[in-house]
């Protein structure tokens, strides 16, 4: 079966034919659906006239049996001997005189309901019980209407008692049986059925022949029929019908009464059968003729299309022969544009093959071509040394993008694309993209040509360049690998030569350098360490550590230093210095930053008032975005204080969007955080910054600190730095103190804090209330010193 529909449509005949047959069958079967809705609703209408019609002549039916045992009931009232009876209590006569009028009416019950509420007429307790609910209808005037009585649905009439005053009524009562509704079905045009139904409670309906309950689905628009005197759509008895309902009245108030009169919707559609089948006859003869017209059309039209898809199978093969044109209409015009196809499909193949393997801006080949042709020399060469593969990367090229246009870049790779090709002449180079290029050198002349070719490339890329009336001296670095020891296949020996282009462009760029496996390792290494990270942060392997800073004047602790630790699973405490960098290239600095914010300012929340955290906050964070929410969010939840959070930035922050690095660092200062400039006076620039913006600290570099003792002119550095932080209104803080003799100095120049081994190291979070509790060993060691000093 699967295959059925391939086979039917393989074909375009095929397909048309079935297309247009389909879309005729579509519109019939809409004309014959929209004609089928018409007939049901014309159907609809005309019985529902009728319903309406038959429940008007019940209703006539209904009065005339009303009025008939009314007049009874009323002759019988005016007798002289039948009121001396009910008044003098005879019941003897007055049954008499009932069962005699009962006889003639064809009444079902005939009694009489005394004043007092006794009821004449009938023995039986359960039909007393019943009949004696008639009277507070019969005393409010309702002389007529539909009870329940003694299980039965029963049409009421009656009439008042005087003599003369009201003694009573008298009430005959008459089943609505099968028989009445029958002859009212005899009397409608149409051969409907009817039925009285009375009220079973709030939206239920029972029959008042057998008393079963009417369908849910009946129930519902009988009710809404009664309100809007409409007829309905229903299954009643099992059969599709059309209903109609008619309210009758009722003797007792609260319950409900009603004619029921439906007609099937088969008998009612029964008449319109041959216009139905006609209808479908011709439908059917209509979907035939288009079949075999489209068909004939189709075929007409798919046959020179065949013979074009025998062609172009030929063409697929290399067969280039010409098809023969006949006539001008469409399919002669599509047989010539096949043959200009086939005429041009060799040149474009050409073409496309060029492209396919030649860069498109430099015409070198390009990074396919390139590992066809080592792969192609590798598999050709057999043992021993094969080729060597200089990978190379301008310097700086970025630049020239960002400075000149893309335009003067293109133009660039350009010219230097014809000096590598000039240069490694013998050699096959290729453009990987961007600007890094490749040259292929086959060694034989041995390993040292592979020296003079390396050095010959970066003097010919060296030479200045005028471009745009711009004069560019570029440079590159390069990475060389060889064949066989540093790769056996293209791949390697391009990821090889790769990492020894890093290298080289770590050792100062506008050099080479060759692969060493050591190279690979630390390749390796980091990508461990990424790996690695990406696992600590999910769970939670870091953890931070404080080192305390001392207050000189004070001789208090007044802030702690967060220091992140990684506890790695294997290799133990890991050293921020082997995996910040690498967070830092990543970007995991942003998450792994942002929980030591969290964490630091939730273990400072504990401290004394008096006692600072300071964080350290990456160039990385403050060039993403969402660090202003970071800090605020661990402020708020910890309930630390904004002037009690330190956030410590170097330089490089401001190496690049220094104006919204600008904008940031005041928006946190206005906010009471305290901005420490880390490192100051490693950086050239670092005086530039104390006017862009007014750090609350400087931490002096540990180098400075390192050398206060033993390298000329250290102190006289250290004393011009605290001399400025003060005219600045700024505090200052020596890192990497770890001599007596250190901290005196600093004490003499009047630096405002310390830190280093000398006094504490960096200890766990769990030990920083024990330093609060002895502070006395650090004053007296402060005291020491500026006894000293």
């Amino acid at each position: 079966m699967a295959l059925l529909p391939e086979l039917q449509f393989r074909s375009l005949s095929t397909r048309l034919a079935v297309l247009y047959a389909g879309l005729f069958a579509g519109v019939l079967l809409a004309v014959s659906a929209l004609f089928s809705i018409s007939v049901q609703e014309i159907a609809r209408v005309q019985v529902a006239r009728q319903l309406v019609a038959s429940g008007a002549v019940y209703d006539r039916l209904w009065q005339q049996r009303t009025r008939q045992m009314q007049d009874a009931a009323q002759l019988l009232a005016r007798d002289f001997g039948f009121r001396e009876a009910s008044a003098t209590g005879d019941s003897a006569t007055a049954a008499s005189a009932l069962a005699n009028l009962k006889g003639r009416l064809n009444a079902n019950l005939a009694v009489v309901i005394s004043a007092d509420g006794r009821v004449i007429g009938i023995e039986q307790p359960a039909l007393r019980r019943d009949i004696a609910r008639l009277w507070d209808a019969l005393d409010s005037g309702q002389m007529s209407g539909v009870a329940a009585i003694g299980g039965r649905t029963r049409q009421v009439a009656a009439a008042p008692i005087m003599a003369p005053t009201l003694t009573g009524w008298i009430v005959f009562a008459s089943d609505i049986d099968a028989r009445e509704l029958r002859g009212l079905e005899k009397l409608s045009a149409i051969p409907l059925h009817a039925g009285v139904i009375v009220s079973a409670g709030p939206g239920r309906w029972r029959d008042a022949a057998d008393g079963s309950l009417l369908a849910g689905v009946v129930a519902a628009p009988v009710a809404d029929s009664l309100d809007k005197h409409e007829a309905f759509n229903a299954s009643i008895g099992g059969t599709a019908s059309i209903g109609f309902a008619k309210s009758l009245p009722a003797m007792v108030a609260g319950d409900r009464a009603a004619l029921l009169l439906s007609y099937s919707r088969a008998e009612a559609l029964a008449a319109y059968r041959p216009v139905q089948w006609a209808m479908g006859l011709i439908a059917l003869l209509g979907l035939i003729v288009v079949i075999v017209a489209t068909w004939r059309t189709a075929r007409r039209i798919t046959e020179p299309l065949e013979r074009l898809d025998e062609a172009a199978e030929r063409l697929a093969e290399g067969d280039y022969r010409q098809l023969a044109v006949e006539g001008r209409d469409e399919l002669a015009r599509l047989a010539s544009g096949f043959n200009r196809m086939a005429r041009e499909i060799e040149e474009r193949e050409q073409r496309i093959t060029h492209l396919a393997f030649n860069d498109v801006l430099t015409g070198l080949a390009n990074r396919s071509m390139f590992h066809r042709h080592v792969d192609l020399l590798l598999e050709r060469s057999g043992s021993g040394d094969v080729l060597a593969l200089l990978c190379l990367d301008l310097d700086h090229f970025k630049t020239v993008n960002d400075t000149m246009g893309h335009g003067v870049g293109d133009q660039l790779l350009v010219a230097l694309a014809a000096r590598l090709r000039e240069t490694a002449r013998d050699c096959f180079v290729a453009r990987l993209g961007g600007d890094e290029f490749v040259v292929v050198q086959p060694l034989v002349a041995g390993r040292l040509s592979v020296d003079r070719l390396a050095q010959e490339l970066i003097k010919a890329v060296a030479r200045p360049i005028e471009l745009e009336g711009q004069q560019i001296t570029p440079s590159t670095s390069i990475g060389i690998s060889f064949s066989p020891d540093d790769g056996i296949d293209a791949a390697t020996l391009l990821r090889n030569a790769d990492l020894a282009l890093y290298r080289a462009k770590a050792d100062g760029r506008g050099t080479y350098s060759f692969f060493e496996e050591s190279l690979n390792a630390r390749a390796q290494e980091r990508r461990q360490v990424e790996s690695d990270l990406r696992l600590a942060i999910v769970r939670g392997e870091f953890e931070l550590h404080f080192q305390p800073l001392f207050d000189l004047e004070k001789g208090l602790i007044g802030s702690f230093e967060a220091l992140i630790r990684w506890n790695h699973p294997t290799r133990g405490l890991v050293s921020p210095l082997d995996f910040i960098p690498v967070a830092e290239d990543t970007g995991m600095i942003v998450p792994i930053g942002a929980w030591v914010m969290r964490e630091a300012c939730h273990q400072a929340a504990s401290w004394p008032d008096h006692v600072r955290v300071a964080v350290n906050v990456s160039s990385v964070q403050f060039h993403r975005s969402g660090l202003s929410e970071t800090i605020l969010g661990a402020l708020a939840a910890s309930g630390l204080a904004p002037h009690r959070l330190e956030v410590e930035i170097t330089e490089s922050i401001f190496l690049e969007g220094s104006e919204a690095t600008l904008k940031l660092l005041h928006s946190l200062r206005s906010l009471g955080i305290r901005i420490a400039l880390d490192d100051f006076g490693t950086g050239y620039s670092s005086l530039s910054y104390l006017q862009s913006f007014p750090f609350d600290k400087l931490k002096i570099d540990r180098s400075f600190i390192q050398a206060l003792l033993t390298r000329p002119g250290a102190s006289a550095v250290v004393r011009a730095i605290t001399d400025l932080a003060r005219a600045l209104g700024m505090e200052t803080t020596a890192e990497g103190v770890e001599e007596t003799a250190q901290l005196a100095e600093l004490y003499a120049h009047g630096c405002s804090s310390v830190q280093g081994f000398l006094l504490s190291k960096p200890i766990a979070a769990g030990e920083v209330a024990a330093l609060f509790s002895e502070p006395g060993s650090f004053g007296a060691t402060i005291e020491r010193s500026a006894r000293t000093a």
